[in-house]
């Protein structure tokens, strides 16, 4: 169409610790599920847990 324009979908995972609350949003990768742990937190030595997966529509 003329007036289309080219959309790209930009998938993010959201991660919390549970034990000092901080959020950490990050690009998605292959294999995050839901509620499953993660990766060490950043600010305690807690280790963080994915909760939430979600697209955000980026358009040129």
């Amino acid at each position: 169409m003329i007036f289309s324009k080219e959309e790209t979908i930009l998938a993010y995972t959201v991660e919390r610790c549970p034990k000092c609350n901080k959020l950490n949003r990050r690009d998605f990768s292959e294999g995050d599920v839901l509620f499953m742990p993660s990766s060490d937190c950043s600010f305690c030595d807690g280790i963080t847990v994915i909760e939430k997966i979600y697209g955000e529509i980026f358009q040129k």
